[in-house]
């Protein structure tokens, strides 16, 4: 009798965690963020835990202040190991943040890398994978994927001839594997998300971190696609009466565009599926 073993992923990553001492000299340490390279020498520096996250667990200004200063100290590494390998010693810029010992795994691609990686690197992290491996119910579609069929659907009926910019996989040089965007056309790069509720904040920061990161990419050197806008389609609700709600959705957007302003990208939020895919008509056109 033979066994047959599950063929392991192909994609080899390496990771520290970026930490926060938030009590100096209490010896307590808290992972907030991830520094994730790949075997091909790509690097995503990651924010794994939301600013409104972090003024709960430390109050208002306490916690704005240390989600201001992680965004600086991600920004540093990021600049410091985009040509460095991950072994090598980088120092936090402030005091009270360091990395962890680097470690190494395998994954199926960088988006699957951060939530591993995520997975192992601190409890306060370990809910992303909660929606992840949380099995649906047969016919049930998540909500990134459900926000992508109907901006393809509202496109597709009025520009039948876009339905081939949908879901288009390319290899990025040096890359090898081939990464999937939500619509890729000559001038226009978009890829989907969604969050439908506030509690899934955490699990969208992440994840559309990831989603930045492949749109950044595409504008590397030697690939074919050099759009003139790339930018994250992000769904979230439409908010009026709840003020809180508002707020926390509020905060993760700057998050976000923050994050892409780094990388000269866009992040266009919408309620409306008919909304979003007239702004795809309008920059694919």
């Amino acid at each position: 009798m033979k066994n047959k073993f599950p063929e392991l992923p192909k994609f080899e990553f390496a990771w520290r965690s970026l930490q926060i001492e938030p009590l100096p000299f209490s010896g307590e340490k808290i992972t907030l963020g991830l520094l994730i390279k790949g075997g091909d020498k790509t690097l995503i520096a990651a924010k794994l835990v939301h600013k409104e996250k972090l003024k709960k667990m430390f109050g208002n200004e306490f916690g704005s202040g240390i989600s201001d200063a992680l965004s600086l100290c991600i920004h540093s590494a990021e600049t410091y190991y985009c040509n460095k390998d991950l072994s090598t010693n980088w120092t936090p810029p402030l005091e009270g943040f360091q990395v962890g010992k680097i470690r190494s795994s395998v994954a199926d691609n960088m988006e699957d890398a951060i939530f591993r990686a995520a997975m192992y690197c601190s409890s306060f992290t370990a809910s992303v994978e909660v929606e992840k491996n949380n099995p649906r119910k047969k016919g049930e579609i998540s909500a990134p994927e459900s926000w992508r069929k109907n901006i393809h659907k509202a496109v597709t009926s009025v520009r039948a001839d876009y339905a081939n910019f949908f879901e288009r996989s390319i290899t990025i040089r040096g890359m090898g594997v081939p990464i999937t965007y939500g619509f890729l056309s000559a001038d226009y790069a978009a890829q989907f998300d969604a969050v439908p509720d506030a509690s899934r904040i955490q699990q969208g920061l992440v994840r559309a971190q990831s989603k930045l990161w492949q749109l950044d990419r595409l504008r590397d050197e030697g690939t074919l696609f050099k759009p003139r806008l790339c930018e994250l389609l992000l769904n979230i609700p439409s908010l009026t009466a709840d003020q809180e709600q508002f707020l926390l959705f509020q905060d993760f957007v700057e998050e976000l565009r923050y994050e892409a302003k780094k990388r000269d990208l866009n992040v266009f939020t919408s309620a409306s599926a008919s909304d979003a895919a007239s702004h795809v008509i309008e920059n694919a056109a």
